[in-house]
């Protein structure tokens, strides 16, 4: 056995620098493009990395001394790259004709741990076996900054859910992403500061505030304002699940959310809007764009 073969990625940095421009231009072209230049902590990160064959020839990029598949992500200012979660992990092979482009899409954060604030700069990196080369992408900057805390609650896990017996905390957040200001939901463990998810809702406007409650079975019910007399109703399971969207349009009051005796929830003043589906609000978490054998 090789022991090159589970070099973790980050050891690459050295040899990406000796490779020349042109001579990676030449054969194969790598673009890295991240979905957002703004995040919070532990939201995904999805990045689309393009390939295109320029050797004149068919490629199968697979691993063999290296991972044909990675990326190298500095925090800062720093030449460190940080190292991911899994050093050891495997890509199905890629075949790639002459001339052909292909892209792979990642969130970031399933192969890095990026919980801590201040802006990172990331590269993709291929190599291929059959060149000897590796090759690498520009990089491409993004920023992780906290949210403002609108409101947060600790609450039991019910018997018969996973961690049934636990205490989770729920926490609503809203954050810029560019020019626009967006809702989010957080679930982690308080005690072992495991997050389970950072979902983004979607977007607030008029700086209004949502209105939050709990159900009897402690999912996260955030309903808020998204354009004029438009709201969307969204639930988050105890586990981070996230559970759906409704959209409602509202009458000449401001709606809200009362929880009945039994614990059930009703909107008050609005209506629900069935001329339109509601699109899933954190589209980053779909495991369909991810790469297939990667960890999750």
């Amino acid at each position: 056995m090789n022991p090159a073969r589970f070099l973790p990625a980050f050891l690459l940095a050295a040899a990406l620098w000796l490779v020349p421009a042109s001579s990676a231009l030449a054969q194969i072209s790598v673009s890295l493009q991240v979905k957002r230049t703004s995040f919070l902590p532990h939201e995904p990160i999805l990045a689309t990395v393009s390939i295109t064959n320029l050797s004149g020839r068919p490629l199968l990029l697979e691993d063999d001394r290296f991972q044909w598949f990675g990326f190298q992500i500095y925090p800062g200012a720093s030449d460190e790259p940080i190292p991911p979660r899994n050093p050891d992990y495997h890509l199905a092979p890629l075949a790639i004709n002459p001339g052909e482009s292909l892209k792979r899409s990642v969130n970031l954060n399933s192969l890095f741990p990026l919980g801590e604030q201040g802006r990172y700069r990331v590269k993709a990196l291929i190599y291929s076996n059959q060149l000897d080369k590796h090759f690498a992408s520009k990089p491409d900057l993004f920023d992780i900054e906290e949210g403002k805390l609108l409101w947060r609650q600790k609450v039991g896990v019910p018997i018969g859910a996973p961690n049934a017996g636990d205490t989770h905390t729920y926490s609503v957040l809203n954050g810029m992403a560019g020019s626009h200001e967006y809702a989010y939901a957080r679930v982690e463990d308080p005690n072992t500061g495991a997050v389970f998810c950072t979902l983004q809702l979607g977007e607030i406007i008029e700086s209004s505030k949502p209105d939050v409650q709990l159900d009897a079975s402690n999912n996260l019910f955030v309903l808020q304002l998204t354009a004029p007399k438009t709201y969307v109703l969204s639930k988050i399971g105890i586990n981070g699940e996230f559970l759906g969207q409704t959209r409602y349009n509202s009458g000449k009051s401001k709606p809200f959310l009362r929880r009945l005796p039994t614990g059930e929830l009703q909107i008050v003043g609005a209506y629900r809007d069935t001329s339109a589906s509601v699109a899933a609000a954190t589209p980053e978490t779909k495991l369909s764009e991810r790469p297939a054998d990667l960890p999750r």
